[in-house]
């Protein structure tokens, strides 16, 4: 049964990144990234791989396997924006180092350089594009979210698991917005 599948990776996904109630603003992002982890990274109990994974096997347009492939070995991970241009934003990943120049038509309407973002990059036809689902933190409390990351690094949290904290952090930050920003990310529980 699908829908029960579904509906127990929704309360794993709460438990782990914080749950969001339909009136929050941040509702939109965490649905979009459940889809995104439900069809890409979770597999399904009674199969041992993910959706996406079953469909690939059962797909046999050649373009069909291509987009599902790229999605298949996309990466998640938390950003820093370097650099915002027309039609490409350069960032760095904060977690594993490595610099990625992507492709991007949207606009990102009060995002700077120095930013941080959690997303994900999928590469497809030569080129590299952000995926759908965007946690934006806040831009006041980048340091304290490299010293945060580099803390659970050091402490051997796996990086999905400090993606896990950080996005529950940003939750607290929506909902208490009268503590400083970062000061939530600096705190040791953390939940």
């Amino acid at each position: 049964d699908r829908a029960a599948d579904v509906a127990s990776a929704r309360r794993q996904l709460e438990e782990r990144r914080g749950r969001v109630l339909e009136d929050e603003d941040l509702w939109e992002t965490w649905s979009a990234t459940f889809v995104e982890l439900y069809l890409i990274e979770r597999p399904l109990p009674d199969h041992g791989l993910p959706p996406a994974a079953l469909a690939l096997a059962d797909e046999t347009d050649a373009a069909q396997r291509s987009a599902i492939r790229a999605w298949l070995t996309s990466h998640r991970s938390l950003f820093e924006i370097h650099a915002l241009g027309a039609g490409r934003v350069e960032v760095v990943d904060v977690i594993g180092g490595a610099e990625i120049a992507v492709s991007e038509q949207r606009t990102f309407h009060g995002v700077a350089t120095g930013d941080m973002i959690e997303a994900r990059i999928i590469g497809f036809g030569g080129e590299l594009y952000f995926g759908r689902a965007f946690v934006f933190h806040p831009s006041e409390a980048s340091d304290a979210i490299g010293e945060r990351i580099a803390r659970e690094r050091d402490g051997g949290r796996a990086p999905a698991d400090i993606l896990d904290l950080l996005a529950r952090l940003r939750l607290r930050c929506d909902r208490y917005r009268h503590v400083p920003a970062p000061r939530i990310y600096c705190e040791e529980a953390g939940t």
